[in-house]
């Protein structure tokens, strides 16, 4: 058998055909071309890093969202996204519009939303935008620009750092409950007391943080509006130190007494702590022996009969008081259907939680919460009622006796008066 030798095209494919180099290894020939093809690779390699290094550079250069951090958050805002610099450190709302507040009703003022899971409830628009002074100029419809006012004022933030304020009275006042002429003493009050002390002021309708609230029924749950109220006014007055919230029903009656050196001062703080008692009735927690007053985040009264006093409370611009008012403000604590007051809900939050508790100082209601009784007679003093001189008096009970317009009224003149 004759062998016929291979063509050169068939040896050509052979040697290219790596199953046939022995031991895996390519001819000279061959090895020369894979690394002429390596060294282009190696060139395509190296031009589209650079190109990508130069799209990296010129996109440094014209997005500077990325050159200031890594992750980009949203800006920090209230209930509302779009807000307003307020041009003084008085914030209060147009009080003169309560009486057609009234007429428009909660119906009138927000969306009212039906789900399909059969959930009906008012709807807050949180980028709602306020109404620019031009549009208010352009527009005759008052009633429109009487809502309108009512939900721009809670976009309102204070952050001059001129005339900045150190101390913030906060405030919740109703359309629905009271009258113009109360409504409009309560909140002058405040603004009087304010600027005799250069203290800042945080005034808001509760009707404006109804739509936050999963039950929407402001009977059940009015206290809990005070947190929410608190909770603005840190976001409001960022740099101020203190927030003392003052219930409506109630009146500042000694202009003169600063609350820096009356309520603050560490030595009166020390006089009207009550150390070692029952946080609630029946409690097995106790407030703390001794305090560190220079790290209190919280001040809460306790009446008579043993029961927090949240008609007037102070917290502090700081993670712990923030704390608190988040846990006020989370549905799972507010919606937990208590059969309880809200006293015994802040209570309960105190004795949860010992880090917030040992920077709670619950004190005497005489030195910022004194309960007004006009059965009493002046020369009978104690801790807990009001007697003239007292910085506050809380008018509590009125609302079930309905005489606290009529309270307000007579203890206003007073004060003028003095």
């Amino acid at each position: 058998m004759v062998l016929k030798p291979k063509s050169k095209k068939a040896s050509h494919q052979s040697d290219s055909d790596s199953s046939m180099w022995p031991l895996g290894v390519p001819p000279v020939g061959s090895t020369k071309k894979l690394m002429a093809t390596k060294r282009v690779w190696i060139r395509l390699g190296s031009i589209l890093t650079g190109f990508c290094m130069i799209l990296f550079i010129f996109s440094k250069f014209f997005n500077p969202r990325t050159n200031t951090s890594p992750n980009n958050y949203p800006a920090v805002h209230g209930l509302y996204m779009n807000e307003m610099p307020a041009s003084s450190r008085l914030i209060f709302p147009h009080v003169e519009h309560a009486t057609i507040l009234k007429e428009i009703g909660i119906r009138g003022l927000y969306v009212f939303r039906a789900d399909i899971d059969g959930t009906k409830q008012f709807v807050l628009k949180p980028d709602d935008k306020p109404l620019t002074d031009e549009e208010k100029k352009k527009t005759t419809d008052q009633v429109y620009l009487v809502k309108k006012s009512f939900l721009d004022h809670g976009k309102l933030v204070y952050r001059k750092k001129s005339d900045e304020p150190e101390i913030v009275i906060v405030t919740l006042v109703d359309f629905e409950r009271y009258d113009l002429e109360t409504i409009v003493k309560v909140v002058q009050n405040r603004v009087d007391y304010a600027q005799v002390h250069r203290y800042g002021v945080y005034v808001r309708w509760i009707q404006e943080f109804l739509p936050v609230m999963t039950q929407q029924d402001m009977e059940s749950n009015y206290e809990f509006y005070k947190g929410l109220v608190m909770r603005a006014a840190l976001h409001a007055f960022p740099r101020a130190k203190k927030f003392i919230f003052i219930e409506q029903d109630a009146l500042i009656m000694n202009l003169n007494l600063s609350l820096k050196k009356h309520l603050l001062d560490k030595s009166i703080l020390d006089l009207a702590l009550l150390r070692n008692v029952d946080i609630k009735p029946g409690s097995n927690v106790k407030t703390y022996q001794n305090i560190d007053f220079s790290s209190v985040s919280l001040v809460i009264p306790q009446d008579e009969n043993g029961i927090l006093d949240l008609t007037t409370f102070v917290v502090s611009n700081d993670h712990h008081s923030k704390a608190f008012l988040e846990f006020l403000m989370d549905p799972i604590v507010r919606d937990f259907g208590w059969q309880e007051s809200f006293s015994s809900v802040v209570s309960h939050v105190l004795q949860w939680h010992p880090q917030l508790l040992s920077r709670t100082a619950i004190v005497v209601p005489k030195i910022m919460a004194s309960e007004f009784d006009d059965t009493r007679s002046e020369e009978t003093v104690d801790a807990f009622h009001y007697t003239d001189g007292d910085l506050i008096a809380s008018f509590k009970g009125c609302r079930d006796s309905g005489s606290c317009a009529q309270y307000i009224n007579n203890m206003y003149a007073k004060v003028k008066k003095n």
